[in-house]
């Protein structure tokens, strides 16, 4: 993104607690919709992120997740050489309460950070334009935002979308105008229309897209969450957000978000509050709202698909096929979606997109750990991805980028053994230190203390072959991390 001028007290909060059931196998619960980088090559929260880092303050940028996916996101994101060296606050609420809670939990921590601290609070899994348009709206919305108002970001429509809720714009507000953006009044905020409906609102041009973007000045969050009737939402924010965020999931802090009820920003505040304004924004934007985004990445055939990866069809139509690796062929089929990944296959009619939740909910009920994580898992060192796994033993590649090094460790319940395949590896054993080449190995037993690095200028590759009791990411005790984990 091209340099942009600081926005004194901005404050960027992005979302990103969600798992993403209906980009399911694509997405996981430590792999969600956030992390899917095939749009363009680059995830979808990194984008995030780069929407509004030349914005922000210096340190304004904060990630919001859940407790559980903290560890991943972190490592997601300090592998992403498009943010390096940026300072990001990553931030784990104490239970997942839905956005009113999390917004104004946000709020009370800014409040803390900065008296005159504004938000701009962004999805993590969004596809949206971030160029010269996106930040005259954000300046406008900022501008609105210092006179006290809540002001929400509307898209607008290009077609009669009936999964998206919508916002109806009222009146024009003087002043803070820039270039073709203006802020309006909010007439109406209406939910999912039917297609005649969306249609109707197409025409009259004064409907937008709720897009669930948000700008305020924390203060005024706060403020009129109490004056809507959601006192205990603001009175807990405030309670848990003049913690340190590492005390934010004590039992205590658990116990007080967990009886606070768990509903939506919007619900809550912005259609009750007599101080809300909306920009509009015309910008190409997609919710990834289901796998009917997977749309986006390749251009249609000639009848209608959308075929991308190692994909081979004959004589289908209006279909989507994608293959994460493996070939996938097809023959003969209408509007059905098919997603393969290294672990898992979803054939799904595509005018049922948006039930693929119910598919993740009958894997949850069976223990399916197919949808807990994929094979593969970014760290900021590298990477790994598993190849075998079965009982007391598994087997995985694990990739280090040159200069780079695990943190130094030790297993209560498995020993390794690391074969080289590319690249030359330092590995600590103990007390001792060995440059292992390809074809060569080293045993670690369990219990001992060990560390790998890539020495080399190329990608370092070993083969990890594990034997223990018990095999999960957990069993790590880290003594040194050059990434603070």
């Amino acid at each position: 993104m091209p340099a942009t001028i600081r926005i004194p007290h901005l404050h960027a909060v992005v979302l990103a607690g969600g798992s993403g059931t209906r980009f399911w196998p694509l997405s996981r619960e430590l792999a969600p919709k956030q992390f899917v980088s095939i749009f363009g090559g680059v995830s979808l929260i990194t984008r995030a992120v780069l929407r509004v880092s030349n914005m922000a303050e210096d340190d304004g940028i904060h990630v919001l997740t859940n407790e559980r996916l903290l560890d991943e996101l972190r490592n997601h994101l300090k592998s992403q050489h498009k943010l390096e060296g940026m300072a990001i606050d990553y931030l784990a609420e104490p239970t997942p309460r839905n956005t009113a809670p999390a917004i104004a939990l946000a709020a009370a921590y800014l409040l803390r950070l900065d008296p005159d601290a504004v938000m701009v609070v962004l999805p993590s899994d969004h596809l949206l334009d971030d160029g010269e348009r996106w930040e005259r709206t954000v300046r406008v919305a900022v501008g609105l935002a210092s006179e006290g108002r809540l002001v929400t970001l509307g898209l607008t429509p290009s077609f009669p979308e009936t999964g998206y809720g919508y916002i109806r714009m009222g009146d024009a507000i003087p002043g803070h105008a820039e270039a073709g953006v203006v802020g309006h009044e909010v007439s109406a905020f209406v939910e999912k229309p039917d297609r005649q409906t969306a249609e109707a609102f197409l025409r009259t041009g004064e409907y937008l897209w709720n897009s669930g973007m948000l700008v305020a000045r924390a203060d005024t969050v706060l403020r009129e969450l109490e004056a809507t009737g959601a006192h205990a939402i603001a009175a807990t924010a405030r309670e848990v957000g003049a913690l340190p965020p590492s005390s934010w999931t004590t039992e205590a802090a658990r116990a007080a978000f967990s009886a606070l009820p768990s509903v939506p920003f919007d619900r809550a505040v912005l259609e009750l509050s007599q101080h809300v304004a909306v920009v509009p924004a015309d910008l190409e934007w997609s919710d990834v709202g289901s796998l009917l985004a997977l749309q986006a990445i390749a251009a249609p055939d000639d009848r209608g698909n959308t075929l991308a990866g190692n994909v081979v069809d004959v004589d289908s139509h209006d279909s989507i096929v994608y293959s994460a690796d493996r070939l996938v062929a097809t023959l003969g089929l209408a509007e059905t979606i098919v997603v393969d990944t290294a672990d898992a296959t979803l054939v799904a009619a595509k005018d049922r997109a948006q039930d693929v939740r119910l598919v993740v909910d009958a894997l949850r009920a069976r223990g399916a750990p197919e949808i807990v994580e994929s094979r593969s898992s970014l760290r900021p060192w590298g990477s790994w991805t598993m190849l075998v796994k079965g009982a007391g033993f598994q087997v995985k590649t694990i990739d280090v980028l040159p200069g780079h090094r695990l943190s130094l460790q030790s297993h209560a319940h498995r020993s390794e053994h690391w074969i080289v395949v590319e690249g030359t590896a330092r590995v600590t054993i103990g007390e001792v230190t060995f440059d292992v080449g390809a074809n060569e190995s080293r045993y670690i037993p369990l219990g001992v203390l060990h560390r790998l690095e890539n020495i080399g200028g190329a990608m370092l590759r070993i083969v990890e072959v594990a034997v223990g009791d018990y095999l999960g990411e957990d069993d790590i005790v880290r003594y040194a991390d050059d990434w603070e984990r």
